[in-house]
């Protein structure tokens, strides 16, 4: 019987958080347009979110080098905050990019080089 109980407590513990999370992120999912705002003025970059099996992944469009694959992802509350590194010019830079979805809209921050520059902008759903 305690053997049991320690179980569900054991799933519970696990389970609770990913299931919150997974509806923290439903939100996100799709095709979206992102327009950022660089030193070219502004930028349109393609956004695709997924959840397969309970684990949300994104390609990003529309930079140097083909799409970026994005796996990981966090949702907390209303944001969406995707990590990845980027090569440059000078090597590989971090990449922190904060969805925060309102309205049914984003608005993007983008965080390069541990916030050395920045960016920000809007996001769409297509369709």
């Amino acid at each position: 019987m305690i053997r049991r109980a320690v179980l569900i407590l054991v799933c519970a513990v696990l389970v609770a958080p990913a299931l919150a999370w997974a509806q923290e992120g439903q939100a996100f999912l799709g095709d979206w347009v992102l327009t950022i705002e660089g030193r070219r003025g502004p930028q349109e970059r393609p956004l695709n979110i997924t959840a397969t099996a309970g684990k949300m992944t994104a390609e990003l469009g529309g930079g140097r080098g083909g799409p970026t694959a994005i796996t990981d992802i966090t949702a907390k509350g209303s944001d969406l905050i995707l990590k990845w590194n980027q090569e440059g010019p000078q090597g590989a830079i971090d990449v922190v990019m904060t969805l925060t979805l309102k309205d049914g809209a984003l608005t993007v921050k983008q965080d390069m080089a541990g916030g050395q520059f920045s960016q920000t902008g809007t996001g769409k759903k297509k369709g």
